[in-house]
């Protein structure tokens, strides 16, 4: 880009530049030069030829190998989306991509932060397209990890560009090798033009190296930008269209230009929240200061994001930037950062690639090509990069980009915690803070019971990002993090008094399925540490039974942002700065402070053990308030538990989810809920049609035998039930023992399927009554998924149902109404079951469905129960 009224000459030769006065001399880099011709110009490397592949390798890609590459990940992986946001002045589409996820919705169902990095706005400069490249591949094709990457491509909308001057850089890659030299108006002894040289797009000009009289002609799309166009003064900006900084009739006259908006939309622009246009060379960050001072110091934070991150990889390279106040106020050459800064009020920069310009900060490299071993008889060598760097430049400026596109996805807060009590494994404190629209949560809390003092507990605590930096499996900082960020702070009040509180060491759990020992969604995004509140004369002086006490907790991410202290504010960016980003004492900041919002009840006096899970926990459960569908519960041996959930979709039909989860204390977590496909009722069944896919996750925990709790994950949703029991099976006991009757008939509670038709199947509970309930997870003739549900009797050793209902009018989540359920009848069922193996036979009075016959085996055996073939 070079712009030596910001801060640097880029158009002065180095010193000791060889000047090559011909007009309208044809000239030709190369490698060496030894006879001082003066039709070529020395390198001192061999000079880059594009090469028509799309796989990165230690070169440049010509465009269509470029585009191909974009195209390719498109097609191969979920994490690049297409969009055509313009045509150039020869009507070539400029292309932008959608990095991250098909919605605009974080995994919580808030809309993601977006951000928009360009390149290729001059055409010369071939490192840009291929930096911008680097950072589709880098997010198309890193790895899951379910740590930092796979935080950004859930939660962060990234939209690049990788080449707006589409016409320029062809022309470029024509003549890779051969520009005009003695022809630029201010500076004909070693400014090169046209050909690999060209900057400008090709306004007026044809794509024929050989025509003298247009090769000057074209727009500095970097010129062309309000609010600073036609600047005047040095090498500003010039009126003159032969200028290599012509800055177009008007402001954005160029169509290039417009495709920058077309793609801030792909944001949508109201959740961009940074901005960066790739250019080369110098090796710095140049930005602009408007009166918005909270801008200007947000944009200093990214940029030193940006420097720290790069310059902590081996042999770092340093990315200088200014400061604030060493930045001249509403100044600047009609840049698109500075378009960005002022017309969307974002961080928002110009990024000069590789090699240094040999300024004193980047001592002692000499500028241009020379930092590589080149000549440096030519200035402008530093826009041809050596083959053998671009893999190193791109692969690590695309991290660079990652850290800031983490930092602006937005500031940290508490999403959940839990005190798990460590004797019995069982939560006696939960607390969640749920979204209830884009700007607001709302804190749920569930004590089961007072925390005693002296008592062991852990507390776990999770938040809406990864926390902390992974090497080679390993918590450690973030490259270019300052260590003393990785501190994380405990402590409590009742009122105005500390109390004493005993914390251990803190860990940053790298293992799945939440506390006391797993993160929640991703690596580190979850905090645990042992605690007590100590058993001592001062607590006991501040306690008189149960108390509310504040639990205040600080830390920061992995950019060293610290919390958000209100969670029930969500933060976003807007007028330049954040908004609802909030210190410790509620004040709105840019800098976030201590959480106090999570209290808990401790009391002196002593608590017995916490409920923990029965094997008669296994029945069907149900919410009052969503009566009309419901949960089985199986506990399997091991540790294990199954879990059927019978609901509907948002159109009221039924639905329904399987799960395999574990037992935890007084919990059950179903990490994935299975929802299967391709299954059609009766003969035509096929289970190699059938699929399945994971949309979600489910906890339950419970209270006592009788009562609980659920919370629930599907894609963007998040909900919560209340559980009250709806059953009791026979022969297994919750709480005192209930006793006879027991009947043989008791052992075929459990889970039935027909190997052909595996992908579907029926669940049975023997009630304690001796009553049979059958519920069927099946499929329509359609294709949709249905249930069937009833209950029997037993009649010579054989389950009957002679009704077996279904259900309509349901609808998923929060909008259930109970009143809009209808239960119209199925048919009949017939079922003879043994230890392992039985038999079903159905006549459903529902039209498509028929008459048939399964032969079953037993696909589950509950805890308690022991069967004898």
């Amino acid at each position: 880009m070079k712009a030596p009224a910001r801060l640097l000459p880029c158009l002065v030769a180095l010193a000791g530049t060889q000047a090559f006065a011909q007009s309208g001399v044809l000239t030709e880099w190369v490698e060496s030069n030894p006879a001082n011709d003066p039709t070529k110009i020395e390198l001192g490397y061999p000079v880059p030829i594009p090469v028509d592949t799309p796989e990165p390798f230690d070169g440049f890609r010509t465009y269509a190998g470029l585009h191909m590459r974009h195209m390719d990940l498109a097609a191969s992986t979920p994490w690049v989306h297409p969009a055509e946001v313009g045509e150039t002045r020869e009507g070539r589409t400029i292309w932008a991509y959608r990095l991250g996820d098909d919605d605009l919705l974080t995994p919580w169902g808030l809309p993601e932060p977006a951000t928009l990095t360009n390149g290729g706005i001059h055409a010369r400069e071939w490192q840009t397209p291929e930096t911008v490249t680097g950072i589709l591949e880098l997010i198309a094709t890193h790895p899951p990890d379910h740590h930092f990457y796979d935080y950004l491509r859930e939660n962060v909308n990234m939209v690049v560009i990788p080449v707006l001057n589409v016409d320029g850089f062809l022309q470029t890659q024509r003549y890779p090798t051969t520009d005009y030299l003695g022809t630029d108006p201010d500076y004909p002894d070693y400014s090169p033009r046209d050909g690999r040289m060209r900057r400008k797009n090709m306004l007026n000009t044809d794509e024929v190296l050989a025509t003298l009289n247009d090769h000057l002609d074209g727009v500095d799309l970097n010129r062309n930008n309000p609010p600073y166009w036609n600047t005047t003064g040095g090498l500003q900006s010039s009126p003159d269209p032969h200028s290599l900084i012509y800055h177009g009739t008007a402001p954005r006259s160029e169509p290039e230009v417009h495709a920058l908006d077309a793609a801030a939309a792909l944001g949508p622009a109201e959740q961009l929240r940074i901005y960066t246009d790739v250019h080369s060379f110098s090796q710095v960050q140049l930005w602009v200061r408007t009166d918005n001072l909270r801008l200007a110091f947000q944009t200093e934070a990214v940029l030193s994001v940006f420097q720290n991150h790069h310059r902590a990889f081996p042999a770092g390279k340093v990315y200088y930037y200014s400061g604030p106040f060493a930045v001249p106020l509403n100044r600047g050459i009609g840049d698109t950062d500075e378009y960005f800064t002022v017309n969307y009020q974002v961080p928002s920069w110009t990024l000069e690639t590789e090699p240094t310009d040999g300024q004193s900060f980047h001592a002692p490299l000499p500028g241009g090509g020379a930092d590589y071993g080149g000549s440096g008889v030519n200035g402008h060598d530093g826009f041809i990069l050596p083959d053998s760097q671009i893999t190193r430049v791109r692969t690590q400026l695309a991290q660079s980009f990652a850290a800031v596109f983490y930092r602006q996805a937005g500031p940290p807060n508490i999403q959940e915690a839990r005190i798990v009590d460590r004797q019995t494994g069982a939560v006696v404190y939960e607390a969640a803070w749920d979204p209830v629209d884009d700007r607001t949560r709302e804190l749920y809390v569930n004590q089961l019971q007072p925390l005693s003092l002296g008592r062991q507990y852990t507390l776990w605590v999770s938040f809406n990002r990864p926390m902390r930096w992974l090497a080679d499996g390993q918590v450690t900082e973030f490259p270019g993090q300052d260590p003393d960020t990785l501190d994380v702070g405990v402590s409590a009040l009742v009122g105005t008094s500390l109390v004493d509180v005993l914390l251990g060491d803190v860990g940053w759990p790298i293992k799945p399925f939440g506390a006391p020992d797993g993160y929640e969604r991703y690596a580190t995004d979850a905090m645990r540490a042992d605690i007590s509140f100590e058993d001592d004369p001062d607590n006991r002086s501040v306690y008189n039974g149960p108390t509310a006490t504040n639990l205040r907790i600080s830390t920061t991410d992995m950019t060293g942002m610290a919390l958000d202290a209100d969670p029930g504010t969500v933060a976003y960016w807007g007028e330049g700065n954040w908004q609802q980003y909030d210190d410790g004492v509620g004040r709105e900041s840019d800098s976030g402070g201590r959480d106090n919002t999570l209290d808990v009840t401790v009391s002196d006096e002593a608590q017995p053990d916490p409920f923990t899970l029965e094997p008669g926990i296994a029945a069907a459960w149900f919410d009052p308030d969503h009566e009309g569908e419901g949960f089985i519960i199986e506990i399997l041996d091991g540790g294990r538990a199954v879990l059927y959930w019978f609901t509907y979709d948002d159109q009221g039909n039924q639905d329904w989810y399987i799960a395999v989860g574990e037992v935890r204390g007084n919990r059950l977590l179903f990490p994935e809920l299975l929802r299967f496909d391709g299954g059609v009722f009766g003969p035509d069944f096929d289970p190699a049609k059938v699929t399945n896919q994971v949309v979600g996750s489910a906890r339950f925990l419970w209270s006592g035998c009788d009562a609980g709790s659920m919370d629930w994950h599907i894609g963007n949703r998040h909900g919560r039930q209340r559980l009250v029991r709806l059953t009791r099976i026979m022969g297994l006991d919750c709480g005192p023992a209930l006793g006879a009757p027991i009947t043989e008939q008791a052992v075929l509670s459990g889970a039935w399927y027909d190997p052909t038709h595996n992908g579907e199947g029926l669940t049975v509970e023997m009630l304690f009554s001796n009553t049979p309930l059958v519920y069927w997870f099946s499929f329509g003739p359609d294709g949709r998924r249905r249930w069937y549900f009833g209950l029997g009797s037993v009649q010579d050793g054989k389950l009957v149902f002679n009704d077996l209902q279904t259900s309509n009018g349901g609808v998923f989540g929060d909008d259930f109404d109970p009143a809009t359920v209808e239960y119209p009848s199925w048919g009949s069922l017939v079922l003879d079951l043994h230890c392992d193996s039985g038999t079903a036979d159905y006549t459903s009075t529902e039209e498509g469905f028929g008459s048939g016959h399964l032969d079953l085996v037993r696909a589950t055996a509950m805890t308690g129960f022991s069967c004898e073939p």
